[in-house]
């Protein structure tokens, strides 16, 4: 089992960091707030689904994700991808325990890759 998570792990760090690469010529895909001093909307959302998460609210978080995906405003992606690499570090138990699966979380960060017309990274 241990085995088979770090396997997905390391799916969900390399379809991340491929598409931070690709499309924001990024060598990772960790979220980087914009400014200091200018909050941006995606700065916003950013802040507010990690906030979602570190509270157990991870399915209302995706959910609130992919409306905003919707919008595709400026940013929006490169929160998402932010988003996926946060859910990736998390413990499995923290997961499990807020009814979240490791294989969710490759699902969406896919999904992500299929948005963008890459969805042979899987």
């Amino acid at each position: 089992m241990a085995y088979e998570n770090d396997f997905i792990m390391r799916q969900v760090r390399d379809i991340t960091r491929i598409l931070a690469k690709i499309l924001f010529r990024k060598n990772t895909a960790t979220y980087e707030y914009q400014t200091e001093d200018h909050t941006t909307a995606s700065d916003s959302l950013y802040a507010r689904l990690i906030a979602m998460v570190d509270e157990g609210k991870i399915n209302e978080a995706e959910n609130r994700l992919f409306e905003e995906l919707e919008c595709d405003e400026e940013g929006i992606f490169e929160a998402a991808l932010g988003f996926y690499d946060y859910l990736n570090s998390l413990p499995e138990e923290f997961l499990e325990e807020h009814n979240y699966t490791r294989d969710e979380v490759k699902e969406g960060a896919q999904s992500l890759a299929d948005r963008k017309g890459l969805g042979v990274l899987e």
